[in-house]
């Protein structure tokens, strides 16, 4: 929260910024390329030489750049609009040394020495200025070197460069020398030119200046020329000015600074999720029955988490802040919890690959992992033994595995000449797998040998490839990887080794083995095969000792990881579904079933609608919130899901709300067990069928005073011939004029007029494009129509606000504006809310507070993690944004971009305008309300909403002094609806001076 000081009349500005270095990352990018690259958008993220520079796209996030010898300008493509300034830039222009400020460089109060005095003082004067290095000013222009993969803007001193990918466009800045100088950090100053910045958790916020759009500045990495991660921020200085710090004690240069551009539209309604939002790579039980979760999510269940994750076996919770970068290995250890990956901060302090989490907080193993990451752990008493593709442990060399004994790293022998990606103990001995053929210098032929606490030796001959996973059982120790022999013996990616000698199990599996766990005499494994001992088994399987068998239908692709929990196999990877249940990639089979541990949807939500203050939802989905049996349909009460009855026997694609009564309509025959050909009416306790219903599914319901309306993929309704379109008048069926040419997916009701959207290219015979109104007796076309997309651009989803119209579905134009999945239409043309959705929208539901709330397939709106549900702020805008837009424009929520900016440069920042109820366009030298009463100052303060007040007085000006700045000292005479009233406790002339000064701090 940002807060806002005004001492007495004018601000104290010294504000601190936060550290957004080891800040969460906001947007689940690994989720949204993944599914971008299965739809070819790899096509969409393009470097194009030119003349004098570089064209570059990403398509992706709806931008565009050009690379000039000025720099890199960015278009956002999204907000294309005649007339309308689109371009926006942010570029280098200074380079050199950040001095430790000693205080304020500025600030004025005013003070009273005596009775009847009210005298000016600088604060400047009394606590003195930072004495500022010079900084190296960059040229102004550059020379552009361009090739398909990047482009470079070259200056004396400092270089940029530019890439594309479906996150964005990534701007690099490579500072190419250490500056001179003896401060002790590296600052990059960064001008800003057709946007507004804020700082944000997540790094920082643009606002484009002609378009109102919305972008991310973030996910901040700084390296040396040695690979090793800088603790670094970025720092909103004002609207138009940022700063890069960066903390280069002993860093090699050049130093490589890299943030990145994206979307920063859109508001979460809710995380949760069944599962994570990325690939998961290591799980572990602890003594208590805890799952801890490692790998490269950055959300899981509905909880925000960097990275690792504990699950109760309720509710998901955080380790501290988590990781900068993914977990690869986990272990645990009495109370404690190791950590290994590529990270180089855990819970904000610098843990390099390795971590140690105690229940409270983070902590690093000496100095860490060097040359490489951390891919495995295990433990053996009292100590830890890592192993990975690194090549130093703490101060010591060691290749690729070492031993951490709990105050210092040791190396095994001289290690191993490949990676090692599985460890494994039994009583002395430490058993280690992956892609080496060397271990300590004796060949053991390949992937695996074994470590008796001096020396190293190989099992037999090895295996002919990867070992990728290794699990202990009694004296028997299994291995599983990409191999098809082991010792020798035909041994199909699994293999047990006795001591002596290696046997296969079974037949094996078909394809790769990455993940083992024992459980009494049975043997889980988890990978990316089909079959298992030549039983259909989908990438997971159970061996009981003679034969393999299948874990219900299983998972839909690759496992990773596998751990144990009484009677529970959690399983983690790079998947969807496990059997056949909604579970991203994470999963829990109980014995007989698979479920996702954690809250949310499990399948899509495909219709939503509200009625007073519950919000109803109906979809795929079998269960919301853990709570399951709820039968494609849900209520949410403000702070719980509920079922309705037993729900339906299929699909809900509609809902409508008429007094009391709900409306559902979609794929079903059944409602609460009763017959209702797809569509069915719920009053409160039971559902009722209408009539004899429909021939085919119902796709869309809007109700017109006393009239039901149906949309659809049917033909007739009540029995009578209806095209995709029907009316339901509280007794009989019958049909709107010659109806559509094709389904009808979304209907809304504004007035005396119906809309609807589908898949149709005409209504009444009319050309229409997926979007007509009927007004009683004619169908009509709004504008051009939508088009291009998914599902050939039909519109799926309608919602009525004001006068507004807004439109759901898989199309990427509304009358030939871009608008990515969602646009509004005024009654005469068609624009896009922001950037839209990361997918295709099945749902939209208005209500009367100016919310829109969206439902879908998309698991992002904007940057923003949202799976298959989301929430726009449409309209009643609270005063202070009203204040904000009235006098700084802007046609999208503008959020606090102008609050720090001093428009009329009078000394007041906007936020101090408004809370004071100043016009910020024009020069205020003074603010009424400061006077002297009884000999005590006083302040008084016409309230506005929005912000909070608080006013403190001081005898000093110097922080943390006896007298300094405190509300303690003050007595409040007056504090209502809309005035506030303060007098100094302190008598004016008792000390030699007082001060007075009023924090104002936005309410949330």
């Amino acid at each position: 929260m940002k807060r806002f000081l005004l001492a007495s009349i004018l601000p104290l500005t010294a504000l601190a910024q936060p550290d957004t270095a080891n800040e969460a990352q906001s947007i689940p990018f690994d989720r949204l390329g993944a599914e971008a690259d299965k739809k070819g958008a790899h096509v969409a993220s393009s470097i194009t030489p030119t003349a004098t520079g570089a064209h570059l796209k990403a398509l992706m996030q709806d931008l565009e750049a050009e690379a000039t010898p000025e720099g890199l300008w960015l278009t956002s493509t999204a907000d294309e609009d005649a007339g309308k300034p689109n371009r926006f830039r942010v570029r280098a222009m200074t380079v050199g040394r950040k001095a430790r400020a000693a205080g304020p460089s500025a600030a004025v109060v005013v003070g009273a020495s005596g009775p009847g005095s009210l005298t000016t003082i600088s604060a400047a004067t009394a606590l003195g200025g930072p004495s500022a290095l010079p900084l190296q000013a960059l040229a102004f222009t550059g020379l552009v070197r361009a090739s398909a993969h990047s482009a470079l803007w070259l200056r004396p001193g400092l270089v940029e460069e530019y890439r594309v990918s479906t996150d964005g466009v990534r701007q690099d800045f490579i500072v190419l020398q250490r500056p001179a100088g003896a401060g002790d950090e590296l600052a990059v100053n960064l001008e800003i030119s057709g946007a507004r910045a804020e700082a944000e958790a997540y790094g920082v916020k643009f606002t484009v200046t002609g378009t109102g759009r919305e972008l991310a500045y973030s996910r901040l990495h700084v390296t040396d020329a040695t690979g090793r991660e800088l603790t670094a921020r970025l720092d909103v200085v004002n609207p138009d000015r940022l700063r890069v710090i960066v903390q280069d004690a002993g860093a090699a240069y050049p130093v490589r600074i890299d943030p990145t551009f994206s979307d920063a539209d859109w508001v979460a309604l809710n995380t949760g999720i069944a599962g994570a939002n990325s690939l998961m790579y290591a799980l572990a039980v602890d003594g208590s029955g805890n799952l801890y979760a490692g790998g490269e999510f950055t959300a899981i269940g509905t909880v925000r988490a960097n990275y690792i994750a504990k699950w109760n076996g309720s509710t998901w919770s955080v380790l501290g802040s988590g990781m900068n970068a993914s977990v690869r290995a986990l272990a645990v250890s009495g109370s404690d919890l190791y950590a290994g990956g590529t990270f180089s901060t855990a819970g904000g302090t610098s843990a390099i690959r390795i971590a140690k989490w105690n229940g409270n907080v983070w902590s690093p193993l000496d100095s860490g992992i060097s040359g490489g990451s951390v891919y495995a752990l295990a433990v053996s008493g009292s100590d830890l033994y890592a192993g990975g593709n690194f090549a130093g442990a703490g101060v010591t060399s060691a290749n690729r595995i070492a031993k951490w004994n709990g105050g210092a790293w040791s190396a095994l022998g001289s290690g191993m000449n490949g990676t090692v990606q599985a460890l494994a103990v039994s009583g002395g001995d430490l058993y280690a797998g992956g892609a080496f053929s060397t271990a300590g210098g004796t060949n053991i032929g390949y992937g695996i040998a074994k470590w008796n606490g001096s020396a190293w030796s190989a099992l037999g001959t090895g295996m002919n490839s990867n070992v990728n996973a290794l699990a202990v059982s009694g004296g028997d120790l299994y291995a599983g990887g990409g191999f098809s022999t082991a010792g020798g013996t035909g041994a199909n990616r699994i293999a047990k080794w006795d001591g002596s000698a290696w046997s296969a199990l079974g037949t094996g599996m078909s394809g790769t083995v990455n993940a083992l766990a024992v459980s009494g005499g049975d043997l889980y494994a988890g990978g990316f095969f089909s079959m298992a001992g030549g039983t259909s088994a989908n990438c997971i399987a159970k061996w009981n000792g003679s034969a393999w068998s299948a874990l219900g239908t299983g998972i839909s692709s690759t496992v990773h990881a596998l751990a144990l929990s009484g009677s529970d196999v959690y399983a983690g990877g790079l998947f969807t579904t496990a059997g056949g249940t909604g579970a991203s990639y994470i999963a829990r089979w109980n014995g007989s079933a698979w479920n996702a541990p954690g809250p949310g949807m499990n399948l899509s939500v495909l219709a939503l609608a509200v009625s007073g203050s519950d919000l109803y939802a109906g979809g795929d989905f079998t269960t919301a919130d853990g709570a399951a049996g709820t039968g494609h349909i849900a209520k949410w009460n403000g702070s719980a899901w509920s079922a309705l009855g037993s729900g339906m026997n299929g699909p809900v694609h509609a809902l409508a709300v008429s007094g009391g009564d709900l409306y559902a309509g979609g794929a079903f025959t059944t409602a609460g067990g009763m017959g209702a050909s797809y569509i069915a009416k719920w009053n409160g306790s039971a559902w009722s069928a209408l009539g004899t219903g429909l021939n085919g599914t119902v796709y869309a319901l809007a109700v017109s005073g006393g009239d039901l309306y149906a949309g659809g993929g049917f033909f007739t309704a009540g029995g009578t011939g209806a095209s995709f379109i029907a009316r339901w008048n509280g007794s009989a069926w019958n049909a709107l004029g010659s109806g559509m040419s094709s389904t009808v997916f979304a209907l809304a009701v504004s007035g005396g007029d119906l809309y609807a959207g589908g898949g149709f290219f005409t209504a009444g015979g009319t050309t229409v494009n997926h979007i007509a109104k009927w007004n009683g007796s004619a169908w009509s076309a709004l504008g051009s129509g939508v088009s291009g997309g998914f599902f050939s651009g039909a519109v799926t989803s309608l919602a009525v606000s004001g006068s507004d119209l807004y439109a759901g579905g898989g199309f990427t134009m509304a009358g030939g504006v871009s608008a990515n999945y969602i646009a509004k239409w005024n009654g005469s043309a068609w624009s896009a809310l922001g950037s839209g959705l990361g997918g295709a929208v099945r749902a939209l539901a208005a209500d009367s507070g100016g919310h829109l709330f969206v439902g879908g397939g998309f698991l992002t709106a904007g940057t923003t993690f949202t799976p298959y549900i989301a929430q726009a702020n449409i309209g009643n805008l609270p005063a202070i944004e009203s204040w904000r837009q009235t006098y700084f424009g802007s046609t999208s929520n503008s959020g606090t971009a102008a609050d720090l900016f001093d428009h009329d440069q009078d000394g007041l920042v906007n936020l101090l305008e408004y809370a004071f109820g100043l016009n910020p366009t024009l020069s205020t030298p003074a603010i009424p309300g400061l006077t002297q009463e009884g000999g005590y100052l006083t302040m008084t303060i016409t309230k506005q909403p929005g912000v909070t007040y608080e006013v403190q007085t001081a005898g000093t000006l110097i922080p943390a002094q006896p007298d300094s700045f405190s509300a303690a000292s003050t007595t409040v005479l007056i504090n209502d609806a809309t005035t506030l009233k303060v007098r100094d406790s302190v008598l004016i002339g008792t000390p030699p001076a007082r001060f007075m000064r009023v924090q104002v701090t936005p309410v949330p």
